[in-house]
């Protein structure tokens, strides 16, 4: 079986660039070994059962939980409503804490990046551009499979926008009825563009990134 991460990037509708994305950055690695060393044991209240520390976006070390259990009570509230994400990616509309980011920065991606170069910031004013919501779609057989998370951007500041890098943001949040416990966005990967993409006033982009696997 072959894994492949492909990444899409369409201008108004029309595909400008297509090729392997090679740039997931040590982050990913780090939490996928969290997930996968949850033991899924019996329950143990208020202990995240494994950790990994990762740089988050804004530069310091952080630590994500690969898996947690809330107390039955908890600052003397009962809180045993509880739950979480080790790695979400699909944030909603609007909200550009995470996800697909796009950047206009053009540095060598490093398997220590916890960044993008430059994000362009969520927004309609000089230089930015309003972050979509994320779709994610999969299909699943025998010789071939795949999922795939995009998001699209729309420019909406009255001039060009250039895009020269992409990105992808992981959040672990974990949460009960008492408060949130953790909340870390991570980036998992980042790419820089062969060609930069021009997003025209009014024009839009969207990024596609799909892992597949297949015989």
């Amino acid at each position: 079986m072959k894994l492949v991460c492909e990444l899409v990037v369409e201008r108004d509708g029309k595909e400008v660039f297509r090729g392997k994305s090679k740039s997931f950055v040590q982050n990913l690695a780090i939490a996928l070994m969290t997930m996968l060393a949850s033991p899924a044991s019996s329950r143990v209240s208020n202990v995240a059962r494994s950790t990994g520390t990762v740089t988050s976006t804004a530069g310091s070390i952080a630590t994500i939980w690969g898996e947690w259990y809330s107390p039955t009570t908890e600052d003397g509230v009962i809180a045993n409503c509880g739950g979480g994400t080790p790695l979400a990616l699909n944030a909603g509309d609007n909200d550009d804490s995470y996800g697909i980011w796009v950047g206009s920065g053009q540095a060598t991606v490093s398997p220590t990046d916890y960044n993008l170069s430059s994000k362009i910031s969520h927004g309609s004013g000089s230089g930015q551009l309003d972050y979509e919501p994320h779709t994610v779609t999969s299909s699943y057989s025998d010789t071939s499979s795949y999922v795939e998370i995009a998001r699209s951007f729309v420019n909406k500041s009255g001039a060009d926008v250039v895009v020269r890098e992409v990105g992808l943001v992981a959040r672990n949040y974990w949460k009960n009825s008492v408060k949130v416990r953790n909340d870390v966005k991570f980036l998992i990967a980042r790419d820089v563009l062969p060609t930069p993409v021009t997003v025209k006033n009014l024009g839009s982009l969207t990024v596609r990134y799909r892992i597949s696997l297949s015989l």
